[in-house]
This record gives structure tokens, C-alpha cells and sequence, in this order.
């Protein structure tokens, strides 16, 4: 009976291990490529960018806080990467709902206020996913993201947004 590999390397004393082993891998890369550019649907395309206007909104915030930190003109960054430029900032009073023993109240919070940040930027728009510098995900009602500016950094949510057409 053979061995399976001889003294010189060669599986069942004809074929080199290592000449196999190129074999191999040469026909799983044809393989590949074949499925690549023959088989499998295209997904790379381009989409262009477009404006795109949004509201921030960070609630239970001392007014003077806003004032002192957040300016128009700043640039918001996301996670470092810029993805737009204040252009508008007001306050409303910040209201809470409370309950209790079967009635529901709306009180408004002495001194504190929901602040929205209105920001512009670029976007793509790709079956409905917004990507803000093409690369961070806006949606409205989503939770609160982190966002920062030169001099501050908040969570906010993203109430609403307009893509130029």
C-alpha cells in the first residue's frame, strides 16, 4: 500500500502538494471573479448630493446655555464629521406631562426650554435613506443623537428635515 504523500512531497507519489495547492486557489479565484462580473447585479451607482435643511431638537436646556454655546454659523459635527452649519436657533418653554390618579397635566418647566437648531447641510437621498456628508444617518423620531459644535456638545433629535429637489 502507498502513503498518501511520499518523501518528495507528491500526493499519492504524482502530483506536488504545493502544485495542488496553487490549483486550488487559481480555480476558487476564477470562480470568484466569474460570479463578481458575470452573475451577481450591480450595486455600486452614484447619487448626487443636494441640500438639505433640518431641525435639531435638544430639550430641558437653560436658555443661557444655548445663548453662550451654540451660535449661527457653527459647524455641527456628528461623531468628528461635519455634517452641517447652524443657520437659525430659537427656544420654546420646556413642557412636561405628567399623570397621576387618572388626570393628565401639561406644566411648563420654570427657566428651561426645548431649543431647536436649524442646520444646513449636504445630503444624499437613496430610496428614502437620508445620508448627511455621506455618511451619517438622519431620520426623524429617531433617538437622540449626539452632536457637537465648537464649544458644546448635546443630545438631540432630529424633528425635521427638507431635501431640495
Amino acid at each position: 500500500m502507498k502513503k498518501l504523500i511520499d518523501e518528495k512531497g507528491r500526493l499519492f507519489g504524482k502530483i506536488s502538494v504545493i502544485d495542488l495547492a496553487i490549483f486550488i486557489l487559481i480555480i476558487v479565484i476564477a470562480i470568484g471573479a466569474y460570479m463578481k462580473f458575470m452573475v451577481l447585479d450591480q450595486t455600486a451607482f452614484t447619487t448626487e448630493e443636494r441640500s438639505v435643511q433640518y431641525t435639531l431638537e435638544i430639550q430641558n436646556v437653560r436658555e443661557r446655555w444655548t445663548r453662550n454655546n451654540i451660535r449661527v454659523g457653527d459647524t455641527i459635527l456628528s461623531a468628528g464629521t461635519p455634517i452641517g452649519t447652524v443657520t437659525n436657533i430659537f427656544a420654546e418653554p420646556f413642557e412636561v406631562t405628567v399623570s397621576g390618579g387618572g388626570q393628565v397635566w401639561t406644566t411648563i418647566i420654570p427657566e428651561r426650554y426645548t431649543v431647536f437648531v436649524e442646520v444646513e447641510g449636504t445630503a444624499t437621498d437613496t430610496d428614502g435613506r437620508i445620508l448627511v456628508s455621506r455618511t451619517v444617518p438622519l431620520g426623524v423620531g429617531n433617538s437622540p443623537q449626539t452632536f457637537t459644535t465648537r464649544y458644546a456638545v448635546f443630545n438631540a433629535a432630529v424633528r425635521e428635515i427638507n431635501v431640495d429637489e
